[in-house]
């Protein structure tokens, strides 16, 4: 569903909703989006997405080929009623751009979007995501010690977890999957400092 079209000029523009679909969609041909931000009323900030975070998270999960610059964003597991949203872009040339929005199912929670670091030769640990996208790590040097639930441990280099993303997306990407929740934790040990994108479930606070 065209949710938004915005103007033809390079800038930073708005939009409303009352509701979080599944899916953004949109192609930038010729003018990429640099940031692309939303939050809703009732969570806060979920995703703030600057061109590298586009990059990363674009497509993932897509089980199809994408036409050319056409870039797909989760931001929930389904379309979310209830929720005031605003989404918030920056266009970086004079292009009109139409945004979509679309679900297959009823959501039950949104997603919430992370950028992280992972310094040098420093293992850093991550738990409870959805997806860790590393899309720089060296293939020469660079592991993912991935900790299971039912207690199995493996080290994953850059050619496994390239293959392993095959299994649920059309473009191979580096990245772990926890769609499953199957992962107790990651540990990264990157010879470079190097960055990284994580897409979670924003879990409900409980109230006391």
């Amino acid at each position: 569903m065209l949710l938004y079209t915005s103007p033809a000029v390079a800038g930073t523009y708005q939009f409303n909703l009352t509701y979080l679909p599944e899916l953004f969609t949109w192609n930038d041909a010729g003018a990429p989006i640099t940031l692309f931000r939303v939050e809703t009323q009732e969570d806060g900030v979920l995703a703030d997405y600057n061109a590298a975070g586009i990059a990363a998270l674009n497509g993932f999960g897509m089980v199809g080929a994408q036409a050319a610059n056409q870039v797909t964003l989760r931001v929930a597991d389904g379309h979310l009623e209830g929720k005031n949203v605003t989404v918030t872009l920056t266009t970086s040339a004079a292009a009109a751009i139409a945004f979509f929005g679309s679900s297959d199912n009823k959501g039950t929670v949104p997603y919430i979007f992370k950028n992280a670091a992972i310094l040098a030769n420093n293992p850093t640990e991550f738990t409870k995501f959805t997806v860790l996208v590393v899309p720089t790590m060296a293939a020469a040097t660079d592991r993912a010690e991935v900790e299971f639930i039912d207690g199995h441990r493996q080290t994953f280099a850059v050619a496994d977890l390239l293959a392993m993303s095959s299994f649920t997306q059309q473009v191979p990407a580096i990245l772990i999957n926890n769609q499953l929740a199957y992962i107790q934790k990651v540990t990264m040990v990157c010879a470079a400092a190097t960055p990284a994108y994580i897409l979670s479930v924003l879990l409900p606070q409980i109230k006391a």
